[in-house]
């Protein structure tokens, strides 16, 4: 099934993830920006580690931590009156991008831009491009009920809506080229994976599965791509294959309902969200209370979490260490401790 292309320009329009996260997107990529001071004066974190960054429900404080626990910085960037719904770094680790909820509405926040962008509606995921140029997100509409796959031309501010459909569209991920933009969206009674080609008239399904598939991500590389699905039993699962829909196959087979895969800059491992409750029936995974971070490597191998679900952590993804640190995170020490 082929999305319409619009080709009219307005602000842009995020919303809520549909996996019931409060953080969306993620990052990727390779560091190499030269070192500045911390926020609070000591130094930032080494540029090119892979930190997962998630949202400690208990203490309503979000996370950078390099895995397993070894280092941890803290945002300070919200305040009472904003929420931080979603981060997205670029591939490079100099550039942050923040989905802000305030009283009047979301913005996007962008490292180096002085002045926010303007959201109306919901969305459910930002993502850069690898070059810096643009910023994609998935966004609906609620009073008109219509998602759209939007760009955001950094420089300018300038938004470009690219695909539109009725059907609820989960967070986009960029792929490492540059060359397309994957995402899960409903196509009539199941969800399924779509890709958009960069220039093309709209999105396509990558392959139609039997049943739902949720967030792709894609590997480093670009050659294959990680998802979550239901697995024998009713209990969701992590599945890889390759780019073009070709080998799929279950990785992850634990009691762990999981979902929000996110892969590592590294390719060395895979964060997911997941939780021990048994999921009820619905579209996606519910995963509302008792939420953990959890990693994996891409062979489904050496399962463990990162975070206590007892606590009840959301996971916001992997972002290289870089520049973006400087702005608005602390070297902090877990729990206050």
């Amino acid at each position: 099934m082929k999305w319409v292309r619009s080709a009219r320009l307005l602000a842009v329009a995020p919303g809520l993830s549909a996996i019931v996260l409060v953080l969306a997107s993620a990052c990727g990529g390779s560091g190499g920006a030269e070192p500045k001071g911390g926020g609070n004066g000591e130094a930032a974190a080494p540029d090119g580690l892979s930190l997962v960054v998630y949202k400690d429900a208990v203490l309503n404080r979000v996370f950078a931590e390099l895995p397993p626990g070894q280092r941890f910085w803290e945002f300070n960037g919200e305040s009472d009156k904003e929420f931080l719904n979603a981060i997205a770094c670029t591939p490079d680790g100099k550039r942050a991008a923040y989905l802000i909820q305030t009283s009047d509405g979301m913005r996007v926040k962008i490292s180096g831009r002085p002045e926010p962008i303007a959201i109306s509606g919901q969305s459910s995921g930002i993502t850069w491009a690898p070059d810096g140029s643009k910023i994609a997100l998935t966004t609906f509409d609620s009073k008109t009920s219509v998602n759209e796959l939007q760009l955001v031309d950094t420089p300018t501010g300038q938004v470009s809506t690219v695909a539109t459909r009725q059907g609820a569209i989960g967070p986009p991920r960029w792929s490492p080229d540059g060359s397309r933009i994957v995402f899960d969206a409903s196509d009539g009674p199941l969800n399924q994976i779509f890709v958009y080609k960069i220039g093309d008239p709209g999105a396509t399904s990558l392959k139609e599965r039997p049943s739902n598939a949720f967030t792709p991500d894609w590997s480093p590389d670009g050659t294959a791509l990680v998802f979550s699905a239901q697995g024998p039993g009713g209990t969701y699962q992590l599945y890889t294959m390759n780019a073009d829909g070709s080998n799929e196959k279950q990785i992850t087979s634990s009691s762990v309902t999981k979902a929000f895969p996110r892969w590592a800059p590294d390719g060395s491992l895979i964060a997911f969200a997941g939780t021990i409750a048994v999921p009820v029936t619905s579209e996606r995974p519910a995963l509302v209370d008792n939420l953990g971070v959890f990693t994996v490597k891409p062979d489904g191998t050496d399962e463990h979490g990162l975070t206590d679900i007892q606590r009840d952590a959301r996971l916001g993804g992997w972002c290289v260490g870089g520049p973006w640190l400087n702005e608005n995170w602390n070297p902090s020490h877990v729990f206050g401790n």
